[in-house]
């Protein structure tokens, strides 16, 4: 048996779609064009914006002014609340971060069945649509809307939008940690022209501590900040998949890739998928996964001297080649190539 083409795969990803909910109206965006969903923070508010801006958002250091779609579409204004996402995505000159209600699913839209609509439409940011299972899509043209919101410069803003957040000490303290939280998003990244060869990123599954070698790492994730889209007939190790700055990365959790005892375990809670849990990003020229991990702890050095290959079945079974002992501790090498090459995660195409 050959086990070649990857158990996820994004067939068209130039048509993929992300839907989202403004009231009862679904909108989409093209998929290449989303770096990230996040929840709603707390923006910084300078003392004059333009029609339409919300505020400022410190993203990876860039300062992105955050968008109210409702008031270009003429919709009825309401108060922002907790569970409200933006959704950050690039135009052709600029990044632009859009204030919506709920962020839903993928869809992958046949360019056959686009239609488009009649006449002039909000500035033409809707000129087509998608029936989805007997509902409407509203497809959003982004270099339209980046045009909108650059003639908005230069109109006054009429919209106190300061009163449309919640303003009780409980909300006003998750939205300031959400703030600090997405302004610290580049501590987590791994720079090869920062971090060394001898430098290895410590996590734990399952109470135990494992490392990667750092140049495997493309990137570390906080998974709250990014939406799953669950995949039918997938193993349970398989969580979905996620779109990470325009590419997408299939979900795996390493706890039950490995098969460590989760017997006190339920199936996905909602308290589970809403937990605070971190993914490991790997950018291998065979798969583009992101592990899911218990826990990021640190990132080390360990040196060749350090490193003891094993040559175990128990250790193999556990996808461990190799391990660490610093100050007394012992750290397990993550089998990397072993795991990558897993026939689980490739589809049997001789069958």
């Amino acid at each position: 048996m050959e086990y070649k083409t990857p158990l996820l795969t994004i067939n068209d990803p130039e048509n993929l779609n992300l839907c989202f909910l403004l009231d009862e109206n679904i909108y989409a965006l093209n998929a290449q064009n989303i770096l990230e969903v996040t929840s709603l923070p707390m923006l910084n508010e300078p003392q004059k914006l333009p029609e339409y801006i919300v505020g400022i958002l410190n993203y990876n250091d860039l300062f992105i002014k955050v968008v109210d779609i409702r008031k270009i579409f003429a919709l009825p204004q309401k108060k922002y609340d907790l569970n409200n996402k933006i959704i950050i995505v690039k135009g052709d000159e600029s990044l632009i971060a859009i204030i919506v209600d709920e962020v839903t699913d993928f869809f992958t839209a046949q360019p056959s069945k686009i239609q488009r609509v009649m006449g002039e439409n909000f500035n033409n940011i809707t000129r087509t649509f998608y029936k989805l299972d007997d509902k409407v899509v509203n497809i959003i043209d982004i270099l339209n809307l980046e045009k909108v919101i650059k003639k908005a410069q230069f109109s006054e803003n009429t919209t106190h939008y300061t009163n449309l957040f919640p303003d009780d000490e409980e909300s006003v303290c998750v939205l300031n940690k959400r703030k600090n939280e997405i302004a610290r998003i580049p501590n987590m990244n791994l720079d090869a022209n920062i971090y060394g060869k001898d430098q290895y990123v410590i996590f734990t599954v399952a109470e135990h501590t494992y490392c990667i070698y750092s140049l495997f790492v493309k990137e570390l994730i906080n998974m709250k900040n990014y939406p799953v889209t669950k995949i039918p007939y997938t193993p349970d190790f398989v969580k979905g998949i996620i779109n990470l700055k325009g590419n997408f990365y299939s979900i795996i959790d390493l706890k039950k890739f490995i098969g460590f005892d989760e017997t006190a375990q339920t199936e996905d809670t909602e308290q589970e998928q809403n937990s605070d849990k971190k993914a490991i990003v790997i950018d291998s020229p065979e798969l583009k996964l992101a592990l899911l991990v218990d826990e990021i702890n640190n990132i080390i050095n360990i040196s060749k001297e350090c490193i003891e290959p094993k040559n175990d079945l128990s250790l193999d079974n556990l996808f461990i080649n190799a391990e660490a002992y610093i100050d007394n501790k012992v750290y397990n090498i993550l089998n990397l190539d072993k795991l990558i090459n897993d026939e689980r995660l490739y589809v049997d195409i001789a069958n």
